[in-house]
């Protein structure tokens, strides 16, 4: 009996310890940190009732947070190339935009590479969205926006 005893209990002790971890509030795939540096990410998360509205969510997180990587990327590239006076407040106004709008038109044709469903307790569904975009297809269009960029201020300089 005190076997019986000692087992139930061993048993139930195992039984509470499994049942007390948390499971993890975010799929593995999620985390910037653990992915290479060969790609540009975007991470996007949304949560609806509706689940087609908690993935437009997701991906529209995910896009946001990838245009903002990419056009950081970008700006640094032209800083260290010296390419672009940001000191100038109308040439870095023209520069932000022209960066801003060619970004945010290469980011809309990236595709999620990953993303995860989970029905909630509530009812709703939580989205997790994952986009990447590899470095080098970054640095080919970063270089095409720079040289767009310089082509309008030669062009600006004719005209003034």
């Amino acid at each position: 009996m005190k076997k019986l005893l000692l087992l139930i209990s061993a048993a139930a002790i195992a039984l509470a310890g499994c049942a007390s971890k948390p499971e993890s509030e975010w799929p593995e795939w999620f985390d910037v940190q653990a992915e290479p540096e060969t790609y540009f990410y975007g991470f996007g998360e949304g949560v609806s009732r509706d689940s087609n509205l908690a993935a437009r969510q997701a991906r529209l997180n995910a896009q946001a947070q990838l245009a903002e990587s990419f056009a950081i990327y970008v700006e640094s590239e032209a800083r260290q190339a010296g390419q672009v006076d940001l000191g100038d407040p109308a040439t870095s106004g023209t520069f932000i935009s022209a960066v801003q709008a060619r970004v945010q038109e290469t980011v809309t044709s990236i595709e999620a590479d990953k993303a995860e469903r989970i029905r909630l307790p509530d009812g709703s569904t939580r989205v997790f969205v994952r986009m990447r975009m590899p470095r080098n297809q970054g640095a080919r269009t970063g270089r095409e926006i720079l040289d767009e960029f310089e082509e309008r201020m030669r062009e600006t300089r004719k005209d003034g």
